[in-house]
């Protein structure tokens, strides 16, 4: 009962932004119940100098024109920094806006906030009774009105699932739809703005507990982000960009191109719930200035890199080698004739205060002859590598050639690894491994 009782109050926190069209605010602020969006129970005087929404234009709605007495002066009178643009995808006139059904006030002057934007009014889902599912709960959300957006999914999909206590996973989506994931590392509360949901086109806004932000992807600003009426596209996932709109009221509009809502909601600090501990304090020259990229071909050129950073009074902390280290780019190795004095070019480093990293793939190259590759016969001794379902060791192909993968869900994959890894830094003293982010398989795997 108490995990039910939590899942419907995180709904009623992420979600009343679905039941706009089902509430009013009449002249002293109370509140009474509406029909629909065409026919409001409220008169109300127009303020000078505003103007006020009117009934999106679509085919449903298209005779209905009531605007004379329907007018909602509360709605329009939103403060600068708690409006939500409506224009998001290009300049309109007070025309265009109202034919979206949104608010027209312009600020000269002001480069923030928007023009056009949302009534508290607008129309919404209405989501439907919770009924339990295997994972958790399901409900039906239904936009009885259009938004401005052309095909507008009219029956959305809410799943809701408990994974823990402290943690819930929210999926709005249609069927045969993929994953947009935004993980929510902050209290959401969505009835600031109507969610939107249409055919190549999501938009979600939530306003946030603080207006202290950090994170939000890669980019290059100061920790705390600037929240007057900046935006941050992230495309770090290789896939459809996302959009993060911040404004000062403080609140985030999430916009993406594509896909589903997916969302993770954290009921306690998210460092903490995966990590119970504290992480290990980085070296302090690891924060310093590093150098790397693909193509020095020999110690001589790495040496010419680092000189030259060196002559023209470049800061440089760290040096980095690629791939072109290996022999035949097989990893806890280095090439005789290019790289053969690697580990006194490590030395050369140390003795002028600069560190050293190299790059380890944890793909091992399954082709080498009998007794010179240690690291791969090694391993099969150990079976330390992922099987194919014949139980075969399973072949992919990525730099060396056809490669096996560790696999460290086995303790002693892991304890092959960190012998690989002591072995070879006792030939070449490194200060650190860029361990390659996963294993890669540039072929079908066989």
């Amino acid at each position: 009962m108490g995990i039910l009782s939590t899942t419907v109050l995180l709904l009623s926190l992420s979600l009343l932004a679905c039941l706009y069209k089902d509430l009013l605010f009449n002249n002293e602020g109370r509140l009474v119940r509406s029909g629909h969006f065409d026919h409001y129970e409220v008169m109300l005087r127009k303020k000078p100098g505003y103007s006020y929404p009117r009934e999106p234009k679509s085919d449903i709605h298209r005779d209905i024109s009531q605007t004379t007495e329907n007018s909602r002066e509360p709605e329009c009178t939103t403060a600068p920094e708690s409006r939500f643009d409506c224009g998001r995808d290009r300049l309109l006139s007070q025309e265009e806006c109202e034919d979206r059904g949104c608010c027209y006030a312009p600020l000269p002057g002001s480069a923030g906030p928007p023009w056009c934007f949302f009534p508290a009014l607008y129309p919404g889902y209405d989501m439907g009774p919770l009924t339990p599912s295997k994972k958790g709960q399901t409900a039906t959300l239904t936009r009885a009105s259009p938004s401005y957006l052309p095909k507008d999914i009219v029956t959305l999909s809410l799943e809701v699932i408990a994974e823990t206590a402290s943690c819930f996973h929210v999926v709005v989506k249609i069927d045969k739809r993929l994953s947009v994931s935004l993980p929510s590392e902050f209290s959401m509360n969505t009835t600031v703005a109507p969610l939107l949901f249409a055919d190549q086109y999501l938009q979600l806004s939530t306003s946030l507990a603080s207006s202290l932000v950090s994170g939000l992807g890669e980019h290059y600003t100061s920790l705390v982000l600037d929240l007057n009426w900046t935006s941050w596209t992230l495309w770090n996932r290789d896939m459809a960009p996302h959009v993060m709109i911040l404004q000062p009221t403080p609140a985030l509009t999430w916009v993406s191109t594509g896909g589903i809502l997916d969302l993770y909601i954290f009921l306690v600090d998210i460092v903490m719930f995966f990590f119970p501990g504290y992480p290990m304090m980085p070296p302090y020259w690891s924060l310093g200035f590093h150098l790397c990229r693909w193509g020095y071909t020999t110690t001589n050129a790495t040496r010419m890199v680092a000189e030259r950073m060196h002559s023209a009074n470049f800061p440089m902390d760290v040096q980095w080698n690629d791939l072109d280290y290996a022999d035949k780019r097989r990893v806890f190795t280095f090439d005789p004739v290019r790289f053969g004095d690697l580990p006194e070019m490590v030395q050369e480093f140390h003795k002028k205060g600069i560190k050293y990293i190299l790059i380890l793939d944890p793909g091992i190259s399954s082709t080498s002859l009998p007794g010179t590759y240690p690291p791969f016969e090694n391993g099969v001794k150990r079976d330390v590598f992922i099987k194919n379902a014949s139980g075969d060791i399973l072949i992919g192909k990525v730099w060396p050639g056809p490669t096996a993968f560790p696999d460290f869900t086995k303790p002693e994959a892991r304890q092959w690894w960190e012998d690989c890894i002591r072995d070879f830094f006792s030939k070449v003293p490194v200060d650190g491994l860029w361990i390659y982010f996963m294993p890669q398989n540039y072929n079908k795997i066989f």
